[in-house]
């Protein structure tokens, strides 16, 4: 995050907009950039695990930057992001699955809309404007899976959140878009997708909400590793390896979804980005430590002898059965015993909800973490009264040094 500052510092704007949990102010685009830079640096982000999609992100990003220079409530700002969720969700689903496996990074070529129509409706923006916004996203929209296990992947969703506040503000000036950007020849879906948008970017709008089946990541890693990780976690007798009896172990088998072995087969990752997408090194720690936390994925815990011995013994295999939801781990002893875990989690069902007690205890990691300066306690009383904030912007100023 620092290097991304210092990059940027002669680029940016002078601007009055904030940034969450840092000193210095910026130009309002700078700002959304930056902040969905950092929402998603440890991959601990949310999941739409129908799409794939990192949602809150660019529209929480943008949001926070545009909200710091007009006055709104936050009943206003949930509302606007409420609606760029959906939206996001929305054009996911419309161009799912062929748009993701093509090499597009969704979270960043659909987060731009959210993050356009988030922005837009606080703007006030009318049916015409938001139209050309909602033009003027589909023209940026960008971002590439090549990108994965890099700083570049989480600048895809940092450009979302940019180029979406930037798509707002152009239409909100009358700078005209093509109004079907998002169906035409040339188009979004044309080009991006499979030719067309699917019935699922208006079916039951307004009856049921995509955005209600977004989830909580509990391990700060790709989504497609979270299934071995529950695997080899699940209570109550989770599967361990002491750091004694490494050497007793002879193989450790790990049945994913093909796109995961397509995705996550990174058996010598070489720093912490990299680890977040190895489903090799996320069962190797999970076998060694019986956790999958935000220390379990540094450029030290790479380094570990004991991860990076496991790692070596771990063969990850694709099982053409399985959907992303779905991961089986055989751990296989010299003395021929074999401990076998399988997690499969229905199609038409989201992954397990974390609990308020845990969604607590990440919040609290998290602040420890990235903020310490940041006083918890006071930011989830906070957050829990923000829908009758009459000014949304007070919240950003308790993340900020010697608030």
């Amino acid at each position: 995050m620092d290097r991304l500052v210092l990059a940027l510092q002669p680029l940016a704007g002078n601007g009055t907009a904030p940034l969450i949990g840092r000193p210095g102010q910026t130009d309002p685009a700078t700002a959304a950039l930056l902040h969905a830079f950092a929402s998603n640096i440890l991959d601990y982000d949310d999941t739409h695990w129908a799409t794939a999609i990192h949602p809150a992100g660019p529209v929480a990003s943008a949001l926070a930057a545009w909200s710091s220079q007009e006055r709104v409530s936050g009943q206003e700002v949930m509302h606007a992001f409420l609606l760029g969720m959906e939206v996001s969700c929305r054009i996911g689903l419309a161009v799912s699955p062929g748009h993701y496996e093509k090499g597009w990074h969704i979270s960043g070529t659909c987060g731009v809309f959210g993050a356009a129509v988030a922005v837009g409706r606080l703007m006030k923006l009318s049916p015409q404007q938001m139209t050309w916004a909602l033009g003027h996203a589909a023209t940026q929209s960008a971002g590439l899976v090549a990108s994965l296990g890099t700083m570049a992947k989480s600048l895809n969703i940092a450009h979302a959140a940019r180029s979406g506040l930037v798509a707002a503000q152009l239409a909100r000036h009358s700078i005209t878009a093509n109004e079907q950007a998002l169906e035409t020849r040339f188009g979004f879906a044309h080009v991006l997708g499979s030719g067309s948008l699917n019935d699922s970017v208006c079916e039951g709008l307004g009856k049921h909400w995509e955005a209600a089946r977004n989830t909580f990541k509990p391990y700060p890693c790709g989504f497609l590793l979270h299934p071995a990780l529950d695997a080899c976690l699940a209570a109550p007798d989770r599967l361990s390896v002491s750091s004694g009896a490494i050497d007793q172990v002879d193989r450790i088998i790990v049945s994913v979804s093909p796109l995961a072995l397509v995705r996550a087969d990174r058996p010598h990752p070489t720093d912490a980005l990299a680890s977040k997408l190895s489903t090799q090194h996320a069962v190797a720690v999970a076998l060694l430590y019986g956790d999958a936390g935000v220390q379990r994925f540094t450029d030290a815990a790479v380094c570990d002898d004991g991860a990076r011995a496991l790692r070596a013994k771990t063969e990850v295999v694709a099982d053409d059965q399985f959907t992303a939801e779905c991961a089986r781990v055989e751990l296989r002893w010299r003395d021929g015993r074999s401990q076998v875990r399988e997690i499969c989690q229905p199609l038409d069902q989201p992954p397990l909800a974390m609990s308020n007690a845990s969604l607590t205890r990440k919040f609290r990691e998290l602040v420890a973490h990235g903020a310490p300066h940041c006083n918890a306690d006071h930011l989830l009383a906070t957050l829990d009264s923000f829908l009758f904030a009459p000014d949304a912007a007070e919240l950003l100023t308790l993340t900020r040094p010697n608030a």
